[in-house]
């Protein structure tokens, strides 16, 4: 008896085991980091920091990003322009997934025409393009569509679900064990389900297709005095975007909450404009609290309630940039990387050590 029910408790966890392998291995995995370079170049000044240096806990790095035009030809649009970095990520060992874009949503729109209905060059091309991309870089693991979602003056792209879902069903044809994510914009998906200037998107429609989802609070509110001790992604209060309202629109939009990926900010936010993206870091807010005074930025706290919020309503965050995260503990932390620490701490339920530095008042 004992050793049947010890055979039946193996064979349960061998089961979980696959389960949790087969849901991660067509996502980014529950913390994954966005690396972008250039930190010695002559305008940022700041050490260095290889990919092999950046935390073991990011479950997948992130690569950003490739544009293909519409002759077909792959640009790097990476601090190295040829991709070299992106090389540097294959070759470390970790798992990469990869934005990939088209210039515009005009550019998307010619491509998203030529479906399967109409056997069109477009996508034959693409995936031919795309193909030999990837042998070129191999070991690619996963891309994310970005710049599909209307900018000011963007015009409607009639029967746009169904043909992105074309696009997607054509994409993992040629690629089967690609993962296949879409990236939003959180405050777009508020205005888009609150105030729909068009008919544009239907989630339901399309998942079946797609493998997962980056709701990005990159630029989800704007630097002003109310978000200063907080950072700019409030869970409530009176802005027009908020990680609650949030929430209710994924919900009502019908998101599965087993794909969806939160990416947050790893710096803090300038409302002046003049300074560079080098001059507005956690190192340089520790080092340099003078100037910072005015920033907005979050705490270990706020750090903390941004992972939790992840995990009761997504599969996992993502964090941009890790590689400008303070990896020299100029914050005097418990450990480098203090934002993607406090992050995982807060998806895990696990209260950060306090850092004085990073806590304002």
């Amino acid at each position: 008896m004992y050793h049947y029910h010890c055979l039946l408790l193996i064979s349960s966890i061998l089961i979980l085991t696959v389960r949790i392998q087969s849901q991660d291995s067509k996502g980014p995995g529950i913390s994954s980091c966005c690396f972008i370079g250039g930190r010695t170049d002559a305008d940022c000044g700041l050490s260095k920091v290889l990919i092999t240096d950046i935390p073991g806990k990011c479950t997948s790095v992130i690569y950003s990003a490739v544009y293909m035009d519409l002759n077909y030809n792959a640009t790097d649009t990476s601090s190295t322009n040829d991709f070299t970095l992106l090389d540097d990520m294959l070759n470390s060992g970790k798992r990469v997934i990869i934005y990939y874009l088209h210039e515009s949503q005009e550019q998307w729109a010619t491509v998203l025409a030529c479906n399967s209905s109409n056997e069109g060059n477009n996508s034959f091309n693409e995936t031919k393009a795309l193909t030999e991309f990837f042998e070129k870089h191999p070991k690619i693991a996963g891309i994310i569509l970005t710049g599909l979602q209307y900018e000011t003056g963007s015009f409607e792209i009639p029967g746009f679900s169904q043909k992105l879902k074309n696009y997607l069903q054509l994409t993992k044809q040629a690629f089967p064990e690609l993962a296949v994510g879409l990236y939003l914009r959180g405050n777009h998906l508020i205005d888009q389900y609150i105030n729909p200037k068009f008919e544009w998107l239907n989630i339901s429609e399309i998942d079946s297709a797609m493998d997962f989802y980056v709701v990005s609070l990159e630029f989800f509110n704007d630097c002003y005095d109310d978000l200063r001790i907080t950072g700019t992604v409030p869970m409530n209060g009176n802005t027009n975007y908020t990680l609650d309202k949030l929430k209710n629109i994924l919900q009502k939009a019908n998101f599965p909450k087993e794909k969806i990926y939160f990416k947050f900010k790893t710096n803090p936010i300038s409302s002046n404009d003049t300074l560079t993206f080098c001059e507005v870091t956690n190192e340089q807010m520790c080092l340099h609290p003078e100037v910072a005074c005015n920033w907005c930025a979050d705490t270990q706290s706020s750090y903390n309630e941004k992972g939790l919020y992840s995990a009761n309503n997504g599969a996992g965050f993502m964090v941009r940039y890790i590689d400008y995260d303070d990896p020299d503990n100029c914050c005097q932390c418990a450990a480098p990387y203090p934002a993607f620490n406090a992050i995982l701490d807060g998806f895990n339920k696990v209260k950060t050590q306090n850092c004085d530095l990073l806590n304002r008042n």
